[in-house]
């Protein structure tokens, strides 16, 4: 049973997990509702293309992530979160990926779903890939010269350095925030 599970948490896709966290919140939707809640609460975290989301539920049926049965109107599904797919939501949600600035924030605006110590895992996991592009920017800031094509990269390098230091400070704000718990 175990081998079954890190094989679908293996094929999980983003677009996927975000789908099934999005059934685990809201319970029984159609297409057309889950399409409806990216819009209104989570687009500016994660939006793919209204035909991915479409084409995702079949899949998440058909690999026992998600059931689905006829809703009111015609030729209309109503999809819901399966216990497979709820445990490959949980591992999906406790696996902290280096580098997966995407997933992370996807994680994090779904992290009821998830328990605070992961969250801090998440949190630091972000942090030390922040710590490490600032490094590089930094090191590159040290042998740019300002002149030449150097003038115009060097406002592109500020940038990078300025977002990386309000990304540690916003950071050290969620980890803060998940220590003392919701208010």
């Amino acid at each position: 049973m175990v081998a079954k599970q890190d094989v679908q948490v293996a094929e999980l896709t983003t677009t996927e997990a975000a789908v099934l966290a999005l059934l685990a919140i809201e319970g029984e939707r159609s297409a057309y509702g889950l399409v409806k809640q990216v819009e209104k609460a989570i687009a500016h975290v994660w939006s793919p293309a209204r035909s991915g989301l479409y084409a995702v539920l079949p899949r998440l049926v058909s690999q026992g992530l998600a059931t689905s049965r006829p809703g009111g109107r015609r030729e209309q599904q109503l999809y819901r979160i399966s216990a497979d797919g709820r445990r490959a939501l949980d591992a999906w949600l406790g696996s902290v990926e280096p580098g997966s600035r995407d997933p992370f924030f996807l994680k994090l605006f779904v992290g009821a779903l998830s328990d605070p110590e992961t969250m801090h895992e998440h949190v630091a996991q972000f942090r030390a890939d922040t710590e490490a592009r600032l490094a590089v920017l930094r090191a590159i800031e040290q042998t740019n010269s300002g002149r030449g094509h150097d003038w115009y990269h060097r406002h592109l390098l500020r940038y990078g350095i300025e977002r990386a230091e309000l990304e540690l400070r916003w950071a050290d704000d969620v980890a803060a925030a998940l220590e003392r718990g919701p208010e």
